[in-house]
C-alpha cells in the first residue's frame, strides 16, 4: 500500500469501533420499546460498556499473538469474528442476548482496534508516527460524522436490528481491503509465544515510565469521553427534552473533531509531540473544569449552548491529545509494540469504560455527573502525562 492508502486503511481499522457504537445510538429509542423498557430507561448503555469491556479483553490476546505470528493473519481471524457477532446482535431474541453479543463484538473489534496501533509503530515512531496518527485521526472522523446519520436513516427505513447487520458489512469492507496488506513485522522480530515470554513483555511495558503513564493518561481521559458516548443521547432526550438536537451536534462534534486533527497534524510539522500533547492535556484540563463551574451556576442544568461549547472543547483538546500520546506511549516499546498496544487499550477500554458506568448510572436530570467526571479525570490525566514526561527526559 502507498502512504495515503494506508492512511485510509488504517482510518477504516480505527473506526471498527467507533462504527459499532455510533450507528446504534440512534437505534435506542427504538430499542427501549422492542424489550419493554421505560423511555428514560439508561439500561441500553450497557451495550457500550459491555462492548468496550470485550474490546479490553480482547486486546490482551491480540497483542502477543500478533508479535508471535505477523499482524495480518491475526487481524483476518478478528475481522471475521467481527461480522459473526454482528450478525447474532442483528437476530438476537432478547435483551440478554444483545447484550452477549455486544460483549463478544467488542473481543472481536479489539483485533482492528489494537493491531492498527501496532501496524502503524511498526512502519513509523516518534512525531511521525504522531503525524501518521493525526491523519488517520482526520479521516477516522468521517465514520462519526455519518454513522449516526446512517444509523438514524436505517431504523427509520428499517429497524434497529438492520443497523447491527451493517456491521457485517464493515467487517466485510474491512476484511477484503486487508488482502492488500504485506505483513509488518519481519520474522527476526517475531517473538516466541510461551506464557513466560508473554507476562515479561507485560512487565516491561509497565515498568516503563513513559509507556505507563501516557497510558494512563489516556485511559483517564477516555473515562469521560466514553461517559460522552453512552449519555449524549440520554442528555439530550432526557435531561434536556430536546431529542432532535442529538444527530446534528453528533455530526457537528465529528466535523470538529476532524477540523481539530488535521491542525494536531500540522501543529506536529514544527513542534515535538511531547509539547503538543502536553498543550491539548492542559487545554482539556482548563475546558472541563469551566464545564463544571458553568454546571455548579446553573444548578446541574445550565443553558445548553453555553454548556454545548465547553463540553465540545473539551472533546475537542481530547481529539488533538489521544493520536499524540497513544504514540509518545508507543515509542519506546520497538518490537514489542503489539504487546504494548494491547496493555494500552485493554486499560483504556476495562478501566475507562468501568470509570464511565458510574457516570452513566448517575445521570438522572442534570448533567452534573458528567461534568464532574469530565473535571476529575482531566486533572488526573494532566498528572499522568507530567510523570510520564519526566520519565522520557530520561
Amino acid at each position: 500500500m502507498g502512504r495515503r492508502e494506508f492512511i485510509l486503511y488504517v482510518a477504516l481499522l480505527s473506526a471498527m469501533v467507533a462504527l459499532a457504537i455510533d450507528m446504534l445510538l440512534p437505534a435506542f429509542e427504538q430499542m427501549r420499546a422492542a424489550f419493554g423498557l421505560a423511555e428514560d430507561s439508561t439500561s441500553l448503555a450497557l451495550t457500550m460498556t459491555l462492548f468496550f469491556m470485550g474490546v479490553a479483553v480482547g486486546t490482551l490476546f491480540y497483542g502477543p499473538i500478533s508479535d508471535t505470528v505477523g499482524r495480518k493473519r491475526v487481524l483476518l481471524a478478528s475481522t471475521i469474528l467481527y461480522a459473526l457477532a454482528a450478525t447474532v446482535a442483528a437476530l438476537a431474541p432478547s435483551l440478554e442476548v444483545v447484550y452477549a453479543s455486544r460483549f463478544a463484538w467488542g473481543l472481536a473489534a479489539a483485533g482492528p482496534r489494537t493491531l492498527s496501533q501496532a501496524i502503524v509503530r511498526d512502519r513509523f515512531t516518534g512525531t511521525a508516527m504522531a503525524r501518521v496518527m493525526t491523519l488517520v485521526q482526520a479521516v477516522f472522523f468521517i465514520g462519526p460524522i455519518v454513522a449516526p446519520v446512517l444509523g438514524k436513516a436505517l431504523v427509520e427505513i428499517g429497524s434497529w436490528r438492520w443497523v447491527m447487520a451493517f456491521g457485517v458489512f464493515t467487517a466485510l469492507a474491512a476484511l477484503g481491503w486487508s488482502l492488500r496488506l504485506g505483513e509488518t513485522l519481519p520474522l527476526e522480530d517475531r517473538r516466541p509465544m510461551r506464557i513466560g515470554s508473554v507476562l515479561v513483555g507485560f512487565r516491561t511495558v509497565l515498568r516503563n515510565r513513559t509507556a505507563t503513564g501516557y497510558m494512563l493518561s489516556n485511559t483517564f481521559v477516555f473515562a469521560a469521553f466514553y461517559s460522552f458516548l453512552a449519555s449524549t443521547e440520554i442528555i439530550f432526550s432526557s435531561v434536556y427534552r430536546q431529542p432532535e438536537w442529538f444527530v446534528p451536534y453528533f455530526t457537528a462534534m465529528s466535523v470538529l473533531a476532524g477540523v481539530v486533527a488535521v491542525g494536531a497534524n500540522r501543529l506536529l510539522r514544527r513542534f515535538e509531540a511531547d509539547r503538543v500533547a502536553l498543550g491539548a492535556g492542559t487545554g482539556y484540563a482548563i475546558s472541563a473544569t469551566a464545564l463544571l463551574g458553568v454546571t455548579v451556576a446553573g444548578d446541574g442544568l445550565p443553558a445548553l449552548v453555553l454548556w454545548l461549547a465547553l463540553f465540545s472543547l473539551a472533546n475537542a483538546c481530547h481529539t488533538a491529545f489521544f493520536p499524540t500520546c497513544i504514540s509518545l506511549a508507543l515509542e519506546p516499546m520497538g518490537k514489542l509494540a503489539g504487546t504494548a498496544s494491547s496493555v494500552i487499550v485493554f486499560s483504556t477500554s476495562m478501566l475507562g469504560s468501568l470509570l464511565a458506568s458510574f457516570t452513566d448510572r448517575a445521570i438522572s436530570d442534570t448533567v452534573t455527573p458528567i461534568s464532574v467526571s469530565y473535571f476529575g479525570y482531566s486533572l488526573i490525566a494532566l498528572a499522568c502525562q507530567l510523570w510520564a514526561r519526566g520519565g522520557r527526559s530520561r
